[in-house]
């Protein structure tokens, strides 16, 4: 199985993998969890997918219920034959097969192992690493699994992640000859796969490898923080002794990459201190720095169990940060046609249907902006409960729109709404069928349908 990023699959594997982010960064795990696994299924060869859905997995799991989770263990040696059954046949169906059950309950090792084996079958490391991981999270003393758990992390291009486990291991039997073996041919791995940098070897050679993830970094193709170190590096070391307002930039970038906001927010923040004049892109990148880390204390709140009373708090803090922000570049630039829509989709996040309308009305008259507004007036109208006024909106939006994308899709979504509202459910089951032919589990459509046909109504 060839290995892909985002950008060389569909469009709504990386729609998907954001909406499930947003979620889980509002604790909401279980949707996230619902939202990736027709992902990982439809489309298996993306891995940071897998290792999303595993971490979110093991957060709920974290949380089962006891009786919940020895029941699944009690029914897995049945589950662990049948998968390995398919196996035999079709080692992807297999690695489907595996999704459903660790979705209710991922502590489940026979069948974590089950998974590890299918994926290595199907050529796909990711899927075994990810896993074996999972085991090594809820069950760290099993030395097999971590072992195995080793070469996994090297057949999926993580030499480094495995040679921390030998090592480990190797410092648990100093005197097992095997283990040092596997210790030094790990070491070596590792070398080689971090680009030999710190041993002998061509120094252009290592010039190249590095500035080739530079490159990759910077083209946004890279979302590991290891690699994204090594662009930390070289701008620091640039930095220390040629300062440079677009080096500070692409910096705080990287450290967005490597989830270090407080560094991000101190790049960005001094850049525009260098600017001196008001650039509403970069304040839109301190802002981006800003949230990120009110989301990960939020966030961290939740799993430490902090009162709702303090949760709310520093939801409401997030929230008065972020409308000062939109606020404010909306103010100051008030010909701003992107930042006007910016604080209509704020007022629309607020509930204040009425202001959000009066702002995309203004909007809509903008020709790249014409489309989304409609989209928004038609929603604001549903929201106010005027599916006769929504029609027409959303008609025009999705009238304009070419291309079976998310913002197609997205329209003919609330068109169906309208049309419902209005009576009209074939019109409204024809929208559904549109968008079922394009993405299966797109939202609610399967329930809306089929309460639609049981109704008989279309």
């Amino acid at each position: 199985m060839e290995r892909k990023t985002f950008s060389q699959v569909q469009i709504y594997v990386r729609e998907a993998y954001n909406r499930a982010a947003k979620l889980a960064s509002g604790g909401n795990y279980d949707e996230a969890i619902r939202i990736l696994i027709p992902v990982v299924k439809s489309c298996p060869s993306v891995p940071i997918v897998f290792e999303k859905l595993r971490e979110y997995e093991i957060i709920k799991g974290r949380t089962c219920n006891p009786l919940v989770k020895l029941f699944w263990n009690m029914i897995s040696p049945i589950t662990f034959i049948v998968i390995k059954v398919v196996g035999l046949i079709d080692s992807q169906a297999a690695m489907r097969m595996c999704e459903g059950p660790l979705s209710m309950c991922v502590d489940q090792p026979l069948v974590l192992t089950a998974m590890a084996d299918v994926s290595e079958a199907s050529a796909a490391p990711w899927g075994a690493a990810t896993a074996l991981n999972v085991i090594r999270v809820f069950h760290p003393n099993n030395e097999g699994n971590l072992r195995r758990l080793a070469v996994a992390l090297q057949n999926n291009n993580q030499a480094v992640e495995g040679l921390k486990i030998f090592r480990a291991l190797a410092k648990k039997h100093p005197d097992n000859l095997a283990m040092q073996n596997e210790l030094r041919a790990a070491m070596a791995l590792s070398s080689i796969e971090a680009g030999k940098w710190e041993d002998k070897g061509s120094t252009q050679d290592k010039t190249d490898l590095k500035d080739a993830l530079v490159n990759q970094l910077l083209q946004g193709t890279i979302h590991d923080a290891e690699q994204a170190q090594v662009l930390i590096d070289k701008f620091e070391s640039e930095l220390a002794t040629t300062d440079s307002v677009d080096m500070r930039r692409k910096l705080a970038d990287a450290y967005m990459v490597k989830e270090d906001f407080e560094a991000a927010y101190r790049e960005y923040s001094l850049v525009a201190q260098k600017l001196g004049v008001s650039d509403p892109v970069l304040d839109k990148q301190i802002e981006r720095a800003g949230l990120a880390r009110f989301d990960r204390d939020i966030a961290a709140m939740r799993e430490q169990g902090s009162s709702e009373e303090d949760i709310a708090a520093a939801i409401e803090q997030r929230n008065a940060y972020h409308e000062e922000r939109v606020v404010g570049r909306a103010t100051e630039f008030p010909n701003d046609i992107q930042l006007q829509f910016d604080l209509g989709e704020l007022r629309f996040e607020q509930n204040r249907f009425e202001e959000a309308k009066a702002i995309f009305e203004s909007v809509c008259e903008n020709p790249q902006k014409r489309r989304a507004s409609l989209v928004y007036l038609g929603r604001c109208a549903l929201q106010l409960n005027n599916s006769a006024e929504a029609e027409p909106l959303l008609e025009a939006a999705v009238k304009d729109m070419y291309r079976m994308d998310k913002y197609r899709r997205e329209a003919l979504y609330y068109l169906a709404i309208a049309y419902e509202g209005n009576g009209k459910t074939a019109e409204a089951l024809d929208c559904y069928k549109t968008i079922r032919a394009n993405m299966e589990n797109y939202r609610d459509i399967q329930e809306r349908m089929a309460a639609i046909e049981s109704a008989g109504q279309a």
